[in-house]
């Protein structure tokens, strides 16, 4: 009897912790399939290859035209603009994901917290249960040594078992509280980082809008630029017709413009200074046209770096070859003008020596003249016929001089033409340096593979031969510069030589005037026409002066709108640069919010193999519990049979005690008031335990109604005046039996280790009913008839231990 009421005991303890199992494991399941996880990031992750450098891919064409690839352009950064916000909105997406797991990750941690502190609060009572189980065990260890064996090893199992299970609740609870708290953080991280790649990538847009809109407004003012080229080069090709025209028409009329040679000495001259002074200002123009390449290839470095078309940059050196091409072939065309202007300078060279043979003629004239002269003294009708040759030659100098009037007036023209041409080829020269600058800014593009450095070395090449022939320019312009001055000098030895004949012309006059005075009159005539001439040379200077003021006022103009433009490059550079490194940045950062997603979704599917594990561990927990209730099945059947026997022996009990009465008398007074006073005990255990089991079918139904604590209160309530009603009732039969105790020490001796060991068993049983109770409260699921039944199999036990007891002491005596 007593072993089968030690076995009773662990199973008691074991049924306990069985059902706290299964408190913390229950509603665990339903929340899992009610709040299914969501799905994993990888499908959603995005990557940085699908970046604009995709659109690299684009087929190139042999030759298009400029505007057709800046509508390409604008294109391409559409469909990135569209690429970027699809990319945002998968991340907001993800990001809306990942806060749902942990607002779901939170609440899971909400509960595990609550179950960790019920299951600490099971853990106390268990502590302190086994701490009474320990008193029992060392009052059953004095009455059989091998009841004593049995149990120490059962409860050490159990408290072993206990142990470890708590310790492994732990250590997984720990896991789980630490794994949480790393993807939480790892998880607030990422949000803040992809909430700051949203600001850059809209920052990022902004001046990629633009930095396109500025490449726009520069390609357009390039294609200005080219159609200006081509219509100078038509300008160009007329200007050589005309000057050929011109040229032919001088040679059939230089023959009679001897005289006049000066005057266009000096104009040449002047055309000299003016050549030098542009000459000037082209080398100034040189070194500015560089800077602006330099800035040019800046503001495209950057161009190149923000936007990444490969393809695009190929269009454009094809493009820049073609006007390379065009600008070449404008300064073949230059250099052929050139050529026809030193034949013009030769033919002027002819000219000048064919002058002088012609003043050589002109002396002999005038030595036949004076002869003439000598003649006509001896008779005036030879001087008369004179003065007529001389009036036809006075004629002739008059025509002449409107001849060399006209021919000013071209070479006037000639001139403003000269001087257009000079600043469209300052203008081409200017084009020519851009695109040399956007040739070195193409090979600067290329300096990372093979082909850029071969590119390279092909410009560096055709640069060195257009610097060459540069050089070949202005050593032929020096040689030209050295036969103008000596044709200057030329001019100026034939102006003497005119001077001299003219002052022989003079004296022949006066002398002819003493004799003539018709000679007289059409000297006067002479002076006033060359006085005339005089003042429209004049005027014509004054009008040169002009047209030279407004030409350097239109060189000033061009300063500054070169100043200007020098200063928007500077500006676009800047900005550029900018960008490129905001870029950089953002590719970076978002490299790294994919690293820490990828990460995070690792974490996220640990987490979930773990609560998979906790699944099947809380499902092989509720197969134990399947089984322990089966035992107590068992136990109760074997507990009615107990109950049977249990009625047998109490009639066998009333026969012996009748016959013991009859014998003894006294004897059997005390051990009857002794038995009665146990039955009375009993009775109020029985009744105690009648009363809470009524309690707790009252609580259970009230519970499954109204889900309060008030029932719990009541509950406790009703079992401390049992309590108290047990302690009254404890002390109010030892006092009865202190005068038994008297006459017979040894009988009240073994009653006081029977009331004590009753009452040490009906405290643990008490407090067991209170968390069988407490168990009802959660477990509200159906099983309030297996814990009324559970319960009445412990007073049955208790009142079978109790009986056997007496029956054992009774029959030793």
């Amino acid at each position: 009897m007593l072993s089968s009421k030690s076995k009773s005991g662990l199973s008691d303890a074991a049924n306990n912790k069985n059902i706290l199992a299964s408190k913390i494991g229950r509603p665990r399941p339903a929340k899992l399939d009610v709040d299914s996880p969501p799905p994993s990031h990888k499908n959603t992750s995005f990557s940085i290859n699908g970046s604009p450098n995709s659109a690299d891919s684009k087929p190139v064409g042999s030759r298009r035209s400029t505007k057709i690839s800046t509508t390409a352009d604008k294109y391409s950064r559409l469909l990135k603009g569209s690429e970027l916000q699809v990319q945002l909105s998968s991340v907001q997406e993800d990001l809306k994901k990942a806060k749902e797991q942990i607002a779901f990750q939170e609440i899971e941690r909400a509960n595990v917290l609550e179950e960790l502190s019920d299951a600490k609060k099971t853990v106390v009572e268990v502590s302190e249960k086994l701490g009474e189980a320990l008193l029992a065990l060392k009052k059953a260890e004095e009455s059989s040594e091998l009841e004593k064996f049995r149990a120490e090893e059962l409860k050490q199992a159990a408290i072993e078992a206990a142990r470890k299970r708590e310790e492994k609740w732990h250590k997984e609870l720990e896991d789980i509280s630490n794994q949480h708290a790393i993807d939480v953080s790892a998880l607030l991280s990422a949000t803040q980082e992809l909430q700051r790649v949203k600001r850059e990538l809209a920052m990022t847009t902004d001046a990629k809008n633009s930095e396109l809109k500025e490449a726009d407004e520069t390609m357009r003012i390039a294609e200005i630029k080219a159609e200006k080229v081509e219509i100078l080069s038509g300008e160009i090709d007329r200007l050589k017709s005309v000057l050929e025209s011109q040229l032919e028409s001088k040679s059939n009329e230089t023959a009679q413009v001897i005289k006049k040679l000066g005057s266009e000495a000096e104009a040449l001259k002047l055309e000299l200074s003016r050549v030098k002074v542009a000459e000037k200002k082209l080398v100034e123009m040189e070194a500015l046209v560089e800077g602006l390449k330099t800035e040019l290839a800046d503001a495209k470095k950057t161009e190149s770096d923000a936007v990444g078309f490969e393809d695009e940059w190929k269009k454009k050196t094809e493009l820049l070859e073609s006007c390379l091409e065009e600008v070449q072939q404008s300064e073949r065309l230059l250099q052929d003008s050139l050529a026809s202007l030193t034949k013009q300078l030769r033919e002027r060279h002819s000219m000048l020596n064919d002058a002088e043979s012609e003043v050589f003629s002109l002396k002999g004239k005038i030595e036949v003249l004076e002869l003439e002269v000598e003649r006509h003294k001896a008779d005036l009708e030879e001087s008369d016929h004179q003065l007529e040759l001389a009036k036809q030659e006075v004629r002739d100098v008059e025509k002449t001089v409107e001849v060399l009037k006209s021919e000013i007036g071209r070479a006037d023209e000639v001139k403003a033409q000269l001087n257009n041409e000079r600043l469209r080829s300052s203008n081409l020269e200017s084009l020519t340096h851009i695109n040399n600058k956007l040739e070195i800014e193409l090979g600067i593009t290329r300096e990372d593979s093979e082909k850029s450095r071969k590119a390279m070395e092909g410009l560096a090449s055709a640069l060195h031969e257009v610097s060459m022939e540069a050089r070949d320019v202005q050593e032929r312009l020096l040689i030209k510069q050295a036969e103008v001055e000596s044709t200057t000098g030329e001019l100026d030895r034939v102006q003497s030589a005119l001077k001299i004949t003219q002052e022989t012309f003079e004296v022949m006059l006066d002398e002819s005037k003493y004799e003539i005075v018709c000679l007289k009159k059409s000297i006067e005539k002479s002076e006033t026409e060359a006085k005339n001439l005089r003042a429209e040379w004049d005027a014509k200077e004054i009008n040169l002066r002009t047209a030279i003021k407004k030409a350097d006022e239109e060189i000033a103009s061009m300063k500054l709108e070169r100043h200007q433009a020098m200063e928007k490059l500077e500006r676009e550079n800047f900005d550029a640069k900018a960008a490129v490194e905001e870029a950089n940045k953002l590719h970076d950062k978002i490299r790294q919010a994919e690293s820490e997603l990828i990460e995070a979704n690792n974490v996220i599917e640990k987490e979930k193999e773990e609560s998979k594990c906790l699944k099947e561990r809380l499902l092989d927990k509720e197969n134990e519990l399947q089984r322990i209730t089966q035992e107590n099945y068992e136990l109760g059947a074997r507990e009615t049979a107990s109950s049977e026997k249990i009625k047998e022996l109490s009639e066998s009990l009333a026969k012996v005690s009748s016959k013991k009465n009859e014998e003894n008398g006294d004897a059997s007074q005390n051990t009857e008031y002794g038995l009665n006073g146990l039955l009375s005990n009993n009775g109020n255990e029985h009744t105690i335990m009648h009363k809470m089991i009524v309690v707790m079918d009252d609580k259970v139904d009230e519970t499954e109604t109204e889900n309060s604590e008030a029932p719990l209160e009541e509950a406790w309530e009703v079992i401390k005046d049992d309590r108290n009603l047990d302690e009254n009732g404890a002390e109010g039969h030892p006092v009865q039996i202190e005068p038994k105790i008297c006459e017979d020490g040894g009988e009240t001796s073994d009653n006081k280790m029977l009331s004590e060991s009753t009452e040490n068993e009906l405290k643990p049983k008490i407090d067991d009913g209170k968390l069988d109770q407490l168990n009802g409260r959660f477990a509200q699921n159906g099983k309030t008839s297996e814990i009324k039944h559970q319960l009445l199999q412990k007073k049955k036990k208790a009142l079978l231990n109790k009986f056997g007891d007496l029956l054992k002491k009774t029959t030793s005596k």
